[in-house]
């Protein structure tokens, strides 16, 4: 064999092992559809199927697995993948997180969507038969005469505009911890310290200090308004002009309440991503602007803005989808209390579908619609501003 013709057939497709790979990949395909609950009950001895649903799960991921790694060797020796492995490579490396992200979330995207049109309980039959019911768009018909969807929405809209305080507030503190002195490393920690507490930490938190009767807001309250007196038999008691407010029991304050919890990491957040774009301004355009003149808002405005545009473009597209989709916050301090007056768009679809036995797979899934159209229009315009800005660049 010739040189030319070594080289020539170390790009050609390896039959044996491209219907190998096939083989094992349909094989692997079709065990994990065969595979359901009622065979695992029957075959590992489960006595209720509710105790085989997460060995069905383990189980058809292995075969999952078996499948894309079947599909990996047929792929990986055809000649078409040798003959342009540079291009191909990227895409086979993030094909297994693209088929999870098909299954895991695209096609749940669709099912919701679906179900929005069906009157269904979200339970099967004995027989493991869907009992849902299309029909039509009733559910939408309900939706947007239920007063409760205005609310969530109304305070969907609420929480998207005082969450862009996070981004100013965020960029003050940043420029305040931007400096060169000793200790500055812990002030940094205290206040990046919100950020990697859990939600539902922070909304305990929270729901402690807003307590009337024993929170911090009750101290500060007590300070002002409150003075202590010794009764008849001796004992101490506190006496206030003016009772403290219940925060997260009364409407018209819940609400604000929550957002003011769900800023305290926002901020935080922001304040990192100002930080870490304040370390790539470029000194000697500062050192330019000082030398013209800037100092102080003149040399934040027309200096340090311009090259903090990326941090800002990022700070306010997480900060808009993070005020879309609240739900944490409600959930652990008032459950869209006081009378349904706190609820938003993520929660009150999880209200309806599986709160407190509601059981309205369909309507919720019709509220979860609106909520992703939502979300599309304002990550389609994000994407659209990001092939702009590269677009300009080139």
């Amino acid at each position: 064999m010739t040189v030319s013709e070594h080289a020539n057939s170390r790009y050609d497709t390896s039959m044996p092992k491209v219907a190998m790979g096939c083989a094992a990949a349909v094989v692997a395909l079709l065990v994990m559809f065969s595979i359901d609950v009622t065979w695992v009950t029957e075959n590992f001895g489960y006595e209720k199927r509710t105790d085989a649903r997460v060995p069905t799960f383990f189980i058809r991921m292995l075969f999952l697995i078996g499948m894309l790694a079947g599909a990996f060797v047929a792929f990986t020796n055809l000649s078409y993948y040798k003959r342009n492995r540079v291009a191909l490579a990227p895409w086979l490396f993030l094909s297994v997180g693209l088929a999870f992200f098909l299954i895991y979330v695209i096609i749940p995207i669709f099912q919701s969507i679906s179900y929005s049109f069906t009157k269904w309980n979200g339970l099967y039959d004995v027989t493991g038969t869907w009992t849902g019911e299309w029909v039509g768009f009733e559910n939408y018909r309900i939706l947007f005469g239920d007063p409760n969807f205005y609310t969530s929405l109304y305070n969907n809209v609420l929480w998207l505009l005082l969450f862009m305080l996070a981004i100013p507030i965020g960029l003050g503190i940043a420029l305040f911890l931007n400096q060169t002195v000793t200790g500055i490393r812990i002030y940094k920690s205290m206040f990046f310290f919100p950020f990697v507490i859990s939600q539902v930490v922070v909304g305990l938190i929270f729901s402690w200090a807003y307590n009337p009767e024993f929170g911090l807001l009750s101290e500060i309250w007590g300070w002002f308004f409150c003075e202590q007196k010794i009764n008849i038999v001796g004992n101490i008691t506190t006496s206030c002009s003016v009772d403290p407010p219940s925060i997260l029991g009364e409407a018209k304050y819940a609400t604000y309440g929550i957002i003011a919890a769900g800023l305290w990491p926002q901020i935080a957040y922001c304040m990192i991503l100002y930080l870490t774009g304040l370390n790539n301004v470029s000194p000697d355009q500062v050192e330019a602007g000082r030398l013209d003149g800037a100092k102080g808002w003149k040399m934040l405005r027309h200096v340090i803005l311009p090259q903090l545009r990326p941090a800002t473009f990022i700070a306010v597209v997480v900060t808009v989808i993070g005020a879309l989709r609240s739900f944490d916050m409600i959930a652990t301090m008032t459950q869209g209390g006081p009378f349904g007056s706190t609820n938003v768009l993520a929660y009150y679809m999880f209200d309806q579908a599986v709160g407190e036995g509601v059981g309205r797979y369909g309507y919720g899934s019709s509220i979860a619609t609106i909520l992703f159209f939502i979300m599309l229009i304002y990550i389609s315009y994000f994407l659209w501003r990001m092939y702009q800005d590269e677009k300009a660049e080139r």
